[in-house]
């Protein structure tokens, strides 16, 4: 494979220990030779960009991975920078995009004509600097698809499903129950559900106008239209999460991300008052925003705490043992497999 490989792989510096452990699985896909080439990152004395790319020559024609997990605005103006100067100057041919967490992903409503619809916005400067492909862990906003194939961008979202359902069996062999916390989360939760053999809670939850979310208590006839709208004789079980259903049980909270931690907790909190045995809770990006520590251990309901590496947790947001952090990387390794496969 390597006698031809026209294939390069360059790496900006949101997360990189991330992108390192996605190339290193990649090796098993590609072969031992594949690794991220240099970029000097500098700014000039006016805190101008000065990055440069010293194989820039070597770019031309060639079909280019460009990793960077974008979780602040810097981020997102380096990625940018760097993805113009690979496709529009140096001429890449096929430029494929690995963002494992995008923000601007709750910025999605263009409905909504007293916000800027930030998602689009990014999506739209990413196509126009030059990708043609994307990668993404578990996208936060549903319309990503969609937003994606009206500026033909070919979207790859990763899975992490099999992941926790490994790390779930390992912690909770006993069958545990998955709690979905919103309308939105169901199917992600009965995917989930039939990996390990299980069935879905699930209740609803409100964003009020501050951004405070508050679990609604629905009544039995919207109950009854939302388990009839999921359930089939081929899906998991779905039921509410009510003292019957939860009481005894282990239970594991399954979220895309934790912010703040103060939902997760609430909800915590209240499936310990409805009887629950043990509580997981899971999220695949650790956003982690200023005082999270406080709103989500406070009380601490969780047996466990499990979060995925999409954005750096670094030694100041350590916890001395109460989350278990596990990888993406060989999931990512896997779709840019596929994703190549036209290029190999």
């Amino acid at each position: 494979m390597e006698k031809n490989f026209n294939i390069m792989f360059y790496s900006g510096n949101g997360n990189h220990p991330l992108g390192a452990r996605i190339i290193q699985h990649a090796k098993e896909y590609l072969g031992p030779h594949i690794n991220f080439s240099h970029i000097d990152f500098d700014e000039f004395p006016d805190e101008e960009s000065d990055a440069r790319i010293p194989l820039g020559a070597e770019i031309k024609g060639k079909t280019i991975v460009f990793y960077q997990s974008i979780f602040n605005q810097s981020l997102f103006e380096e990625a940018l920078e760097l993805i113009w100067a690979i496709k529009k100057q140096y001429g890449a041919a096929y430029l494929i995009a690995i963002i494992p967490f995008l923000i601007f992903r709750r910025q999605d409503h263009e409905e909504k004509m007293e916000e800027i619809c930030r998602l689009k916005m990014a999506i739209d400067r990413l196509k126009h600097a030059g990708v043609d492909e994307l990668i993404t862990v578990s996208p936060h906003s549903p319309q990503i698809g969609k937003l994606c194939a009206d500026l033909k961008v070919i979207l790859r979202e990763v899975d992490p499903a099999p992941l926790f359902a490994a790390t779930i069996k390992t912690y909770l062999p006993d069958n545990p129950l998955i709690y979905s916390p919103d309308r939105g989360s169901i199917p992600r939760a009965l995917k989930l559900a039939a990996l390990i053999g299980s069935q879905v809670i699930f209740s609803l939850k409100h964003r009020g106008f501050n951004n405070e979310v508050n679990i609604q208590t629905e009544e039995k006839t919207e109950i009854s239209k939302i388990i009839a709208a999921h359930e089939s004789e081929q899906s998991p079980k779905i039921h509410y999460a009510d003292a019957e259903h939860v009481h005894g049980r282990s239970i594991v909270i399954v979220e895309d991300e934790v912010s703040t931690g103060t939902t997760a907790n609430k909800t915590g909190r209240r499936l310990r008052a409805l009887g629950a045995k043990k509580i997981i809770f899971l999220a695949v990006h650790p956003v982690l925003v200023r005082d999270w520590r406080r709103k989500l251990l406070d009380e601490n309901p969780f047996d466990k705490i499990i979060l995925g590496d999409t954005i750096p947790r670094n030694y100041g947001k350590m916890t001395g043992g109460k989350i278990h952090d596990i990888s993406v990387a060989e999931l990512v390794a896997q779709t840019l497999y596929q994703s190549l496969q036209p290029f190999l």
